[in-house]
């Protein structure tokens, strides 16, 4: 990145970008004659890209297995967007499906409230999930009669359940496999997953919503229970991290490695033999056979008795002095230099036969690595099955009805996270949006009452019924939609020079441009980023343009004079959230009902925020003025105050200088000009008529009424 010391960037072969050379390795790589089988003609444009990529990790991710560097990447997948519902950044950012808008974090989420698989690749596959919603009914239905199916059978999901945690991150030990990186844990895991792949058939084959998970399962369990057999054979059950000291190949599996483990465990036993049999032969009772790290095994006999010893008799045959002491001959024979090489080169010869063994199993276990990926497939879909199924048996979620027509009806909606946050304090709230109701409804309210939340478990709602999950509700319907598009919060990006009003607009832009009457769009305080009349304009149009193409939207305003818009345009409804006031105080009801509200309460909300007692109490006085029918005024902060006290005057409560009203008044000199009679008018008296209307505006009178021509 320019400017950016700390990016390190990795060169690519250009080449890899040409499309026929693009196609060439890619089918090398694949070891096939061409690519159709995967989906591909040869100049489709997904290919070049692919191929660099493959290049990339071949070059960059070097594997033991030069034969087949990187046997465990899958062909590629072109990835259909009309199978899937679209979430793109800005919609998964707003809706905090992955990470949190204020703290960028994961708790809080919707991805941490929901996790609850077994696995770590059932987490990573919720997440997937999660991202690229379904938008195929038969697809989603799918799903959703297999949770159903484990909502109903409690008895089938904790047996399901036991059994995957037993199964361990196939991929990655897949992947480390295929990099000649596995460690023999990886391998002893490896053989636990397996080990569970007939069980898991077994209890999805009687489950027709299982079918879709049974029958890859069940064509992989004979194979796979037999690399389980192997593994379990050859490896012991609690493995060493490394294979530096061995550790990892039981005893009995291989004769080879056990002569060299019983030279290294029974050197003791061997020496104590050897040294019976040699007092034996020599008649000499303190004969001693021992170690030094010197000099190694010797026999050691006193001087006196060296001395009184014919060598030349057969039994001293072979021997050789090694070493002459004060008081002792120490003597080596061809059998104890023969156990001392065995002995001495035990260690490094178990642990090097271990490491044989260990790569011969491995490569076993990567023959198999199509299976294992499809094993690791059929465990994650299960896993986030599961998750499913347990929140909404925990939670009381319900199962939504798709239809094809679009909409959005639900009856007591809830937010997911607030749902699990809050429990029984979330107010839930009722939806309804497209059929026999407006497709574009209005939302006014105080701020905090809830009109944020409101829309974002529309949105929450929409997205995991195309998961193919339940739904925190008490009942819902949901349309097949296209898209979700969200524009919410302020921010900007001053990197790329986008104030927060440039993003904002580059958002709604985005929307105005590609909603369909299949999308859903939520809208938070479009507008609010620039003065009020430009942004009470741009917020009409918007309204306008989406209501005229159709798309769900709910659009949460303080604009209150958007709420006129539901008399003139029959798409157009108006939703408010409840307030009570009760002894000066305001109570938040977080209960939407249909209508409008003209009051936002935000001095109230200022409170709860503790801006100091002096400014709620001015504001509160403004607001005053500014409600009446009287055109309003704002103080002037230095006149008519003791020495050009600002906070003095503020506690006056002085006016001199006009604030705005819903309708402020036409210019004076405006109106001059449309008294005059141009007509009558001699060329002199006409300048002197252009000489008052200049001095008025000079002067700067100017009343608060609206310029509306």
């Amino acid at each position: 990145l320019p400017g950016d010391e700390s990016a390190v960037l990795t060169p690519v072969a250009s080449h890899h970008f040409r499309p026929a050379e693009a196609v060439r390795l890619l089918c090398d790589h694949y070891r096939t004659a061409h690519l159709e089988g995967f989906g591909y003609t040869p100049d489709d444009p997904d290919l070049p890209p692919a191929a660099a990529l493959v290049a990339y990790l071949t070059d960059t991710q070097r594997s033991a297995d030069a034969e087949r560097p990187l046997r465990h990447l899958r062909p590629p997948i072109k990835f259909a967007p009309a199978e899937h519902l679209v979430l793109d950044h800005t919609t998964l950012r707003a809706l905090e499906v992955e990470t949190t808008l204020r703290h960028n974090t994961a708790q809080g989420s919707l991805l941490d409230t929901l996790q609850a698989c077994r696995t770590a690749m059932g987490k990573r596959r919720l997440r997937d999930w999660l991202r690229y919603p379904l938008a195929r009914r038969e697809a989603i239905e799918q799903r959703q009669h297999a949770v159903t199916t484990l909502i109903d059978d409690g008895r089938l999901a904790g047996e399901l359940g036991e059994r995957l945690d037993r199964l361990h991150d196939v991929p990655r030990i897949t992947a480390r496999l295929g990099l000649g990186r596995a460690t023999p844990r990886d391998l002893v895991a490896l053989r636990r997953s397996t080990a569970a792949t007939a069980e898991l058939a077994a209890l999805t084959s009687n489950s027709p919503a299982m079918r879709h998970l049974h029958d890859p399962l069940d064509a992989i369990a004979t194979p796979l229970t037999a690399l389980a057999d192997t593994l379990a054979a050859a490896t012991v059950d609690d493995p060493p991290a490394h294979l530096r000291e061995g550790g990892l190949i039981r005893d009995g599996h291989d004769p080879q490695l056990d002569e060299q483990r019983s030279l290294q465990r029974d050197a003791n036993q061997h020496l104590a033999a050897y040294q019976q049999q040699l007092t034996e032969q020599t008649g000499i009772a303190s004969l001693k056979v021992g170690f030094n790290k010197v000099f190694g095994y010797y026999i050691e006999l006193s001087a006196v008795q060296t001395a009184k010893l014919d060598m030349s008799q057969d039994q001293f045959r072979g021997w050789a002095r090694k070493q002459t002491l004060k008081n002792a001959e120490r003597f080596v024979t061809p059998e104890l230099k023969d156990f001392e090489s065995r002995v001495l080169g035990a260690r490094e010869r178990a642990i090097a036969r271990e490491q044989q063994l260990f790569g011969e199993l491995c490569a076993l276990a990567a023959d198999q690595t199509t299976r294992l990926q499809t094993l690791a497939d059929a465990a994650s879909d299960l896993d986030v099955l599961l998750c499913f199924a347990h929140h909404a048996r925990r939670r009381d979620y319900c199962k939504p009805t798709l239809t094809d027509a679009p909409g959005l009806n639900a009856t007591d909606a809830r937010h997911p996270v607030l749902d699990e946050l809050l429990r029984d304090k979330l107010v839930p709230n009722d939806i309804a949006l497209g059929g026999d109701d407006a497709s574009l409804q209005l939302i006014t309210g105080p701020n905090m009452a809830g009109k944020s939340t409101y829309i974002r478990t529309a949105a929450l709602i929409t997205l995991l019924a195309h998961t193919g999950g339940y739904v925190p509700a008490q009942s819902a319907t949901v349309g097949l939609t296209d898209r979700i598009f969200t524009r919410v919060g302020a921010a900007d990006e001053l990197h790329t020079g986008q104030s927060t009003f440039m993003v904002e607009m580059t958002e709604t832009a985005r929307i105005c441009h590609h909603a369909t009457d299949r999308s859903l769009v939520i809208l938070d305080e479009v507008g609010r980023g620039t003065s009020t009349y430009d942004g009470l304009a741009l917020a009409h149009a918007i309204v306008e343009h989406l209501a005229r193409r159709g798309c769900l939207t709910l659009f949460a305003t303080h604009y209150h004079e958007l709420t006129r818009l539901a008399d003139d345009l029959s798409e157009v409804g108006n939703l408010h959230v409840a307030v009570r006031e009760w002894q000066g105080e305001v109570v938040f009801l977080h209960r939407v009902q249909p209508g409008s509200t003209d009051r936002s309460y935000g001095v109230h909300v200022a409170r709860l925020a503790g801006v100091p007692d002096r400014v709620i109490d001015r504001a509160d006085e403004l607001l005053m003025q500014l409600a009446s029918s009287t055109p309003s005024a704002i103080p002037s902060t230095h006149a008519n105050t003791p020495s050009g006290d600002p906070d003095h005057g503020l506690a006056r409560g002085d006016s001199t200088l006009p604030l705005f009203a819903h309708e402020p008044p036409p210019h004076p000199a405006l109106e001059d000009l449309r008294a005059a009679d141009l007509e009558a008018m001699t060329p002199l008296e006409a300048f002197d008529f252009l000489r008052q209307i200049k001095r008025q505006l000079e002067n700067g009178r100017v009343e608060n009424r609206s310029m509306r021509d």
